[in-house]
């Protein structure tokens, strides 16, 4: 199977479709799927236009769709009809249910009738906390870890939260955690800091280097390949671009 991976999307549709035409991604080949690694909702111009082709996707048995920390917050919000969480949350259900339904100026409790109806709701709970091929982990932000050592037992975990917020980078980098004869592919975080951290010495890790990243050249967003991870968050809203790995496993 040849997998075409993205993360960190953030309803940028355009920007992805670039990225996987230049990688010819083709939704009717029988070897292709796409991998979304987390993060594919908030923030971004285009949640409707992400929605429908991700949705056309699953239905055709061509997406895999990884939890990220803003899916679940997403879903989140809609389970408590947009009475918590952030006002990005009301906006991307919004732009959904507006191309889907052309409907507009809704109540908090319409607008999660209406993104039960359309599917959007039992989209966003199908996520999966992860994906695994025979060389291969995809995660949203990390395998979950124990006291910032490996957990055997990660598969097991239960709570979605350390599947979403883990720093791959941090727990890579630093504390040399991984998966034994596998490649985690994770998002969450920037590939920049990677990129920052490269070279990092103790001192680095201190001062918390790693969250500087304003000066990284464009190429430092690109997806870094370390000896045991693929960080991949390519930055969109900074960038103006995404990363589109392909993976044959």
């Amino acid at each position: 199977m040849k997998y075409f991976v993205v993360s960190d999307t953030h309803d940028h549709y355009l920007l992805m479709i670039e990225a996987l035409n230049k990688q010819g991604f083709d939704p009717e080949c029988e070897d292709h799927k796409l991998i979304v690694c987390g993060d594919a909702f908030y923030s971004g111009p285009e949640p409707g236009k992400m929605f429908e082709y991700l949705k056309t996707l699953k239905e055709k048995d061509k997406l895999v769709f990884i939890n990220g920390n803003h899916d679940r917050e997403l879903l989140e919000a809609i389970n408590n009809k947009f009475t918590q969480g952030r006002p990005g949350n009301r906006r991307c259900a919004e732009g959904v249910v507006e191309h889907i339904t052309g409907k507009t100026r809704l109540s908090n409790e319409e607008l999660a009738s209406e993104c039960n109806k359309i599917g959007f709701t039992s989209f966003l709970k199908s996520a999966l906390r992860y994906f695994e091929t025979e060389h291969y982990v995809f995660t949203h932000g990390f395998i979950p870890v124990k006291d910032k050592k490996y957990n055997p037992d990660w598969r097991n975990e239960g709570s979605k939260s350390k599947f979403d917020l883990t720093d791959g980078m941090m727990m890579s980098m630093k504390y040399g955690i991984q998966e034994p004869g596998k490649i985690i592919v994770f998002g969450h975080y920037s590939a920049a800091r990677c990129y920052v951290m490269k070279n990092a010495t103790s001192e680095n890790w201190e001062k918390g280097l790693y969250k500087v990243v304003n000066n990284v050249p464009q190429e430092g967003f690109l997806p870094f390949y370390g000896n045991t991870f693929i960080a991949l968050d390519q930055s969109v809203k900074k960038t103006g671009f995404i990363n589109c790995l392909i993976i044959e496993d």
